[in-house]
């Protein structure tokens, strides 16, 4: 425990000001270097608010014995003070500074309990160490994982105040496994979903006429399977918590026969006249002749794409996006609003661990970590996107855009539903190898990009931890 000279009286947290403003930027810079980095996944704003609340409660009471930060203050009648006791007894125990004793006259409370400003330093020097690795891992266009780092970071930072006291390590350990597993699960669902375009359009005769037919059961299947996972047990703002499992899936069904509905009659001819009306002669069209190969082969065969299928694929590709998108905002804003809604908690009202899920502020605050995502994305985002599209795989088109984007979107949300803080970076890394590898196990992927990916996964981790060690290091001197 930090030695720190803090009388825990009701208005304690008055004193605690600046280190509220510095939680602010770093969580800033957090979700800055998100934006700037997890842009390569896909931009994700636009879920933060109405379904973030999930991840932010797993990272922010999943990973640490919060009680391990409790401090009990006892009224002292002879010095008119509050002394810091071990525990209250059986005596009625008040949290809040806002506490009747502040006003004249008003009688003492007897005993009240807090989060000790320890826990704000550790949270603090977390949003620093996942901040600091998130920016030089984006200046280096390298994809890294901003749930490890304040994973790493807030473990180590409690470790260094606390012992070994009160740390998770089952669901910690259940947590890293997930970083393993999730790219594989995201990479099969995204390489199987490939191998079923492959098989239904690519190799056929006619590969435009085929994703015309095929088009509108690829978007309802989009729209179900993503609409469910967000509707299910959803936002407690919605009120979709409120829908059964049933109910959520009547809701979702009915939205993806729409949409096939739309695409099957409404617009039927304009899929096909948009395709026409669009020329690349940078691209020429895929001759028939070409596949020719017994039907087994093209399991690691190459089979060109032809460039007005790809033009189908484009509108397939704009929904995809949205929803991955919208997992990518719901999962990784946690990484950032956790440290910081606990530390605003703290200070609004001296206990870290009260029921956010239905606060007005906790709102505010995902808003304000998404509006840091769109600027990191904007400023530094192209260098990510750059290495994924470009120089991981050699061929990155709406049909494999598409592919990684479903497997990656409902691998996150799954996730998400289970309140598992996974990396979304993993997700779609795993989903671009796997897609690489459906289109051409020779040539679809460079495994040399991919093995200095891994590398930077494995620093993530020590470096974010050692970070946040430095930093509270610094910031104890200030108290």
């Amino acid at each position: 425990m930090l030695d720190i000279l803090i009388q825990y009286a009701p208005n304690w947290t008055e004193h605690t000001t600046w280190l509220v403003i510095v939680a602010f930027i770093f969580a800033f810079l957090v979700s800055y270097g998100m934006g700037a980095n997890d842009s390569c996944n896909d931009w994700g704003p636009a879920g933060t608010v109405a379904f973030g609340y999930k991840v932010v409660e797993t990272l922010r009471t999943g990973i640490i014995e919060f009680d391990i930060f409790d401090v009990y203050a006892q009224y002292n009648a002879t010095t008119n003070q509050y002394d810091t006791v071990d525990f209250c007894g059986n005596s009625t125990i008040v949290g809040g500074w806002k506490a009747p004793d502040i006003l004249p006259g008003a009688t003492p409370l007897e005993c009240a309990k807090y989060t000790s400003i320890d826990f704000m330093l550790t949270q603090t020097a977390s949003l620093a160490g996942c901040a600091a690795f998130m920016i030089l891992s984006s200046c280096y266009k390298i994809p890294v994982s901003a749930t490890h780092a304040i994973v790493g970071a807030s473990v180590a930072t409690s470790f260094y105040i606390r012992g070994n006291v009160g740390i998770k390590w089952g669901e910690i350990m259940s947590i890293v496994i997930s970083w393993f597993i999730s790219p594989i699960i995201a990479g099969v669902i995204a390489g199987s979903l490939y191998y079923i375009v492959k098989f239904s359009v690519l190799i056929r005769q006619d590969t435009f006429k085929w994703a015309l037919r095929l088009c509108p059961i690829f978007m309802c299947f989009t729209l179900v399977v993503n609409l469910y996972a967000c509707i299910f047990d959803g936002s407690k703002y919605l009120g979709l918590d409120k829908l059964s499992a049933f109910e959520a899936l009547l809701v979702s069904v009915a939205i993806g026969v729409a949409g096939w509905a739309i695409l099957t009659f409404p617009l039927k001819n304009w899929l096909p006249n948009q395709g026409h009306k669009i020329t690349d002669m940078r691209e020429p069209d895929v001759a028939d002749n070409i596949k020719e190969l017994p039907w087994y082969k093209y399991f690691w065969a190459y089979v060109p794409e032809d460039r007005l299928t790809k033009k189908v694929f484009n509108t397939l590709q704009i929904v995809s996006s949205s929803m991955l998108s919208f997992t990518h905002g719901a999962n990784d804003t946690g990484n950032t609003i956790s440290p910081l809604l606990a530390i605003w908690l703290c200070y609004e009202s001296g206990y870290a661990f009260g029921n956010a899920e239905t606060r007005d502020d906790t709102q505010l605050l995902l808003g304000y970590g998404s509006l840091a995502m769109i600027v990191g994305f904007v400023t530094l985002g192209h260098r990510t996107i750059k290495l994924l599209a470009h120089e991981m795989t050699v061929d990155m088109s709406p049909i494999s855009g598409f592919c990684i984007e479903v497997g990656t979107a409902f691998t996150v949300l799954i996730c998400v539903k289970m309140g598992i803080p996974i990396s979304s970076t993993h997700c779609t890394v795993g989903a671009v190898v796997f897609v690489g590898m459906a289109k051409s196990t020779s040539e679809g992927v460079s495994f040399g990009t991919f093995r200095k990916i891994c590398f930077f996964w494995l620093l993530c981790f020590p470096m974010a931890a050692i970070i946040g060690v430095g930093t509270t290091m610094i910031l104890q001197q200030f108290l």
